[in-house]
């Protein structure tokens, strides 16, 4: 399909789920990821669309991170025009579309307050359902009787799962409180998706942690870029544990003992060996302010 044919098919899935929602008299929403580029929540505020919003981690113990996190903003119909901006970038993965028969921000937030928080062998993470690609790949991937566990409320869903806008209804729209099964959670993570979610989940440590020194990297650099660099070296060094991971990215925030020479491996360290002796070393020097 060329292009031009494949952008005008691509509108024509918009704009017909569009036309089935608003012709069954359902409400819209937005499902935003603000660590999209541009910020989609400045977008939103500039066209007058920020009436009814909720930010996802205000109010709960992420509250640190509320200015990156997920935001749930309702739309009006007479609105519509007004995300056309995102509808015609979905590459820049600002998040995703919902329709429900009502939209109640409060029933919704609790719906997706008690999904987005991962607690697995002993490590807590942040599910990234704001990530469209996420979304879309793991409605995909569940059986149509399991989508109502992660749709909730949502009569349906319009998702860019990286190459296309894809539709997901809801059988059984409602609401599935907690406790629930989260069959989403075991379904093996392709290769690229599972370093973006631990790049996600590294980048919130590194603001919720180190928030100063993550700040002054993120004007020097590109952070997504420096971590993946990092990510790379821990692999090569086959420091895999999130112990390890957070102590590189840690000592790595410091300009002067990221290019210290004591990080090189020894020709006969196993990889255990290498990260304590740099642990015991790096650890006796003064720590970063954050």
């Amino acid at each position: 399909m060329m292009l031009a044919e494949q952008a005008t098919y691509q509108a024509t899935t918009v704009h017909k789920w569009l036309s089935d929602q608003l012709g069954q008299q359902r409400e819209l929403l937005l499902i935003i990821d603000r660590l999209a580029e541009p910020d989609p929540v400045q977008i939103l505020f500039s066209a007058d669309l920020m009436q009814d919003y909720v930010n996802l981690y205000q109010g709960t113990e992420f509250a640190d991170l509320a200015d990156i996190g997920p935001w749930l903003v309702a739309v009006g119909v007479s609105e519509i025009v007004r995300i056309q901006s995102l509808l015609d970038a979905p590459e820049r993965n600002w998040g995703w579309l919902a329709s429900a028969d009502h939209i109640d921000l409060t029933a919704l937030a609790q719906h997706w307050r008690e999904r987005m928080q991962i607690e697995e062998q002993g490590q807590r993470s942040l599910y990234r359902f704001q990530d469209n690609r996420i979304i879309a790949r793991h409605l995909a991937e569940l059986a149509p009787a399991q989508q109502p566990l992660l749709l909730g409320p949502l009569n349906s869903a319009l998702c860019w799962d990286g190459e296309r806008w894809r539709c997901f209804d809801n059988a059984r729209p409602g609401p599935y409180p907690a406790p629930f099964e989260a069959p989403w959670l075991t379904l093996p993570e392709p290769d690229t998706v599972a370093r973006g979610v631990q790049r996600h989940n590294l980048t919130l440590w590194l603001w919720q942690q180190h928030p100063t020194l993550t700040a002054g990297l993120a004007e020097r650099v590109v952070l997504d870029a420096w971590l993946d660099e990092q990510l790379n070296q821990a692999e090569h060094w086959q420091w895999h544990s999130p112990e390890q991971l957070r102590f590189l990215l840690q000592y790595r925030l410091n300009l002067v003992l990221a290019s210290h020479s004591f990080w090189t491996p020894h020709p006969v360290e196993s990889p255990e060996q290498h990260f304590l002796r740099c642990q015991a070393f790096f650890t006796k020097l003064e720590c970063p302010r954050t």
